[in-house]
């Protein structure tokens, strides 16, 4: 277990040394991550959607993003939005897969953005805050190409 998490930093430093551009957390990001928190849902290519997403503290974030195939969930998705060495990340885990961490490049009152040029796709990861009760959640390539947006709705 102690080698494995030693490994699993490695991974990630290496990772963030080769971003550039990246943004250092701001004011507001308590009160963005804070209002991330709860059960959203969706319809994405004619499959239902959710992502969960819960406080582990106050720099850390569990998200489980599912597509579901009627009652049965047919991909899950693990993901972190963490606070490390003065930047946020977005870890990606896909269906148990290797891990995917993409640094946050731009943050207002209602959007962030990850990004990872080293990704084949995506490249870029996106959440909107719409009101208390809607979230676009988008991914996309470089440059906003092949992009991909969730819209989904506070049912929790």
């Amino acid at each position: 277990m102690k080698a494995m998490m030693i490994g699993a930093m490695a991974l990630l430093a290496c990772c963030i040394s080769g971003f550039k551009g990246a943004e250092a957390p701001g004011a507001g990001d308590a009160e963005w991550t804070g209002r991330l928190v709860g059960s959203w849902e969706g319809n994405v290519g004619g499959a239902r959607y959710t992502e969960e997403w819960r406080r582990v503290d106050a720099g850390t974030f569990e998200g489980v993003c599912t597509t579901w195939s009627g009652d049965k969930p047919g991909s899950i998705e693990r993901a972190r939005v963490t606070r490390f060495a003065d930047q946020w990340l977005y870890l990606a885990n896909p269906g148990g897969a290797k891990i995917t961490a993409f640094v946050r490049v731009s943050a207002d009152d209602d959007t962030w953005v990850f990004e990872n040029k080293e990704h084949d796709f995506p490249k870029r990861i996106g959440y909107k805050l719409a009101g208390r009760n809607g979230l676009v959640a988008w991914i996309a390539g470089a440059s906003d190409e092949g992009r991909m947006e969730f819209m989904l709705k506070r049912v929790e």
